[in-house]
């Protein structure tokens, strides 16, 4: 073999080693909980042609019509009595979802909307930016797709023939099943996130608005926590759920957020009950790139638009229905799961320092604002 080797191999087999050096610092972050970054920021959306066919071996829980305290439904998944129980993590954890480079704590946690009364001052572009949406520096604020007036005039209701009939017009899934709260209990599911959806689909159901809620644990692999993938994992279980139960319209996936140590807790008071405060987030597909839009053409969302006005009227009527609720709307890069539908969202419910009793005593004023958003 030649002393030296040509330039194009050399280059190959440096790109080869950064690639198995930056694949073996994701698998090492990939147990964090809370972040939602990972597993969309590779281009491996598309399930490969040769994959093993899946077995759909999960059927979907439907909450009960008439909400308790704490809902809690038991059925098939994948848990069995050998899995390891998942670890409580994010108490200490690199923020995966913001990024190490976010700076300024305080916008984040900061839930006031910061524009002048009225709907006139957020026509201005700048305007509505600083007062609506806190924008991830791996993403950029793109005037255009950001029309109040088109976010007003876009109808988020649902059919009212499924609410009559009790069609099911509402899913809940959870892409990340293992974000638990500080007094959780990670054996059981149920006090975590997971229950915290079964008690949204129990008070909306409650409310007429037929709920189905998906406990799958997308996050785990062999009774391990294991984010990388979720994303991907879960798209052929919700597209057969959505094609099987044509009537859904909103789908929502039920997160809690994770803040760096020390950060205050995002709690406030609605009706005299420690309640924690939620959070909209979209996924712009849209990278960075220095200051200019990169549209990410392995992640397109038709259904952005729609996104965009169902987060902007949800949050219009959070602030009107309920005072400190809602923090601003974050805008991240990639698509997450709001391709689905027209109507998905993305919520995080408080963060990984508010109580499972915080977090369930969100579940009221959010139902309130859905149903005022996509019946009322």
């Amino acid at each position: 073999m030649p002393k030296s080797l040509p330039k194009a191999i050399a280059a190959g087999l440096v790109i080869s080693i950064i690639l198995l050096f930056a694949m073996t610092l994701l698998n090492t972050t990939s147990a964090i909980s809370g972040g939602i970054l990972l597993s969309e920021a590779l281009p491996h959306y598309a399930f490969a042609a040769d994959a093993p066919p899946l077995e759909f071996d999960i059927t979907p829980e439907i909450a009960p019509a008439v909400a308790q305290e704490v809902v809690v439904i038991f059925g098939a998944d994948d848990d069995n009595e050998n899995e390891t129980p998942p670890t409580l993590v994010g108490l200490a954890d690199v923020v995966i979802e913001y990024g190490t480079n976010y700076d300024n704590l305080q916008e984040v946690l900061d839930t006031r909307i910061l524009a002048p009364t009225g709907l006139d001052a957020l026509r201005n572009p700048d305007t509505l930016r600083n007062a609506m949406y806190i924008v991830d520096p791996r993403t950029v604020f793109v005037p255009g797709l950001f029309d109040v007036d088109c976010f007003l005039a876009t109808d988020m209701r649902v059919n009212p023939n499924s609410l009559a009939a009790g069609d099911p017009v509402v899913l809940i899934f959870h892409t990340h099943s293992t974000e638990f709260f500080a007094d959780s209990n990670v054996d059981d599911k149920f006090s975590g996130i997971v229950g915290v959806g079964a008690h949204l689909a129990a008070l909306l159901n409650d409310k007429g608005i037929r709920t189905i809620h998906m406990t799958q644990r997308f996050d785990m692999i062999d009774g391990r926590s294991h984010i990388m993938g979720a994303y991907e994992r879960q798209v052929p279980y919700i597209q057969r759920i959505l094609a099987e139960n044509p009537t859904i319209e909103v789908v929502i996936d039920l997160h809690r957020d994770g803040l760096p140590a020390g950060a205050p807790k995002l709690v406030t008071d609605i009706n005299g009950r420690p309640t924690a405060q939620i959070m909209f987030f979209n996924g712009l597909s849209t990278l960075n790139d220095g200051g200019n839009p990169a549209p990410i053409a392995t992640l397109p969302n038709p259904n952005l638009p729609y996104n965009l006005a169902f987060s902007f009227q949800m949050q219009l009527a959070a602030n009107e229905m309920f005072d400190n609720f809602t923090r601003r709307i974050y805008l991240n890069a990639f698509r997450y799961s709001l391709h689905f539908a027209p109507k998905s969202l993305l919520i995080e419910v408080g963060a990984q320092n508010n109580t499972f009793a915080e977090a369930i005593n969100a579940m009221q004023p959010l139902s309130e604002v859905l149903a005022s958003v996509i019946r009322d």
